[in-house]
């Protein structure tokens, strides 16, 4: 072997170690709930969602297949702590009548009281749609009324517009089981 190929093999076995030395990429632990077809009207009927705790945001996927967000007033993950004594986490959007987003907002109620419910700060609530899905995310750094590193578990739910002035919460999911950050 010339010196060439020595110094070429060494460099890239140094290279594969390297990499092999580096940690792992965490990874959200993540749940799936489905929901019934045909609970609520079509244009806000939740087939399926999709919760990831991450290492640094949690991420609620809605799978809705026939989405008319004019028709969504206000979407909501709910994320309920483990050992919260009954206390959830609201991550909402608000649309108005033409399903554009006016506000975002954090919120931490206990068992469903509007009486409790406290208004959080979090400017770093994202969320964002496409034909079938509506995307929510919050970091974790918002959560600031459990422990960090807590395991939670989610649902959601859907305040629908289906007729002038008549607005009901019309659709809600399940709870996903409890969820590890990751």
């Amino acid at each position: 072997m010339n010196t060439r190929t020595i110094r070429v093999a060494a460099t890239l076995s140094g290279a594969v170690l390297a990499g092999a030395l580096l940690p792992a990429a965490a990874h959200a632990e993540t749940d799936v709930v489905r929901d019934p077809r045909g609970d609520a009207p079509r244009a806000v009927d939740i087939t399926k969602l999709r919760v990831a705790h991450g290492t640094y945001r949690v991420k609620g996927t809605l799978t809705i297949p026939h989405l008319k967000k004019r028709k969504a007033a206000a979407t909501e993950l709910i994320l309920k702590p483990r050992k919260s004594g009954g206390w959830t986490y609201h991550v909402g959007v608000w649309r108005g009548r033409q399903g554009k987003v006016r506000s975002l907002y954090l919120g931490w109620m206990h068992r469903d009281d509007p009486a409790s419910w406290q208004t959080l700060p979090c400017n770093g609530i994202r969320t964002s749609a496409t034909k079938k899905k509506l995307k929510i995310s919050v970091p974790n750094r918002c959560l600031t009324e459990s422990p960090s590193g807590r395991r939670l578990k989610g649902k959601a739910g859907i305040l629908a517009r289906i007729g002038p002035g008549h607005d009901s919460f019309d659709e809600m999911t399940r709870y996903t089981p409890w969820l590890r950050q990751g």
